[in-house]
């Protein structure tokens, strides 16, 4: 609030300057002349206050995504697209697994890697367990690396 009362206090400050400054000159070419830099002067007096506002507000662009990374191509939104898609359902696939062999988890995470040349590989696969379940870590362990090729992280919660 007080950029704003800076602001103000210049702008009326200037103006009273303006028009006492106009009083003392008469009518002609020197009156145009004075109007003319008086008009500058009103400009700037406007200008520097409003900048320095601003720059009080302390705008944080870094923490924004940069424009080339709003800006994609059709392929890369769609690659993006298949990645999520394949994760989504790779998890869905695991939990029905454990679950059809018995083993209630709370959830699973998959990270998946996309490799060149159109290749999506299993990066890890983290299981998170209760605690107060029965040890069946083996068992996930196992049929986790029968069905995806992968040995997975079991987390107790």
């Amino acid at each position: 609030m007080s950029g704003f009362y800076t602001v103000a206090v210049t702008v009326c400050a200037a103006a009273i300057a303006c028009a006492i400054l106009s009083t003392f000159v008469s009518d002609g070419g020197l009156k145009r002349i004075l109007s003319l830099v008086m008009g500058a002067f009103m400009v700037c007096s406007l200008i520097v206050p409003a900048k320095n506002a601003v720059q009080k507000l302390g705008l944080n662009l870094s923490s924004y995504p940069s424009s080339q990374q709003l800006t994609a191509t059709a392929d890369e939104a769609v690659n993006r697209q298949v990645v999520a898609q394949a994760k989504e359902n790779l998890e869905k696939t695991l939990s029905d697994l454990l679950l059809q062999n018995g083993i209630k988890i709370n959830r699973c995470e998959i990270i998946l890697s996309n490799q060149q040349q159109n290749r999506i590989i299993i990066s890890s696969v983290s299981i998170y367990i209760d605690k107060n379940s029965p040890d069946n870590t083996g068992r996930i362990s196992e049929l986790c690396s029968q069905n995806f090729g992968i040995e997975p992280n079991i987390i107790t919660e």
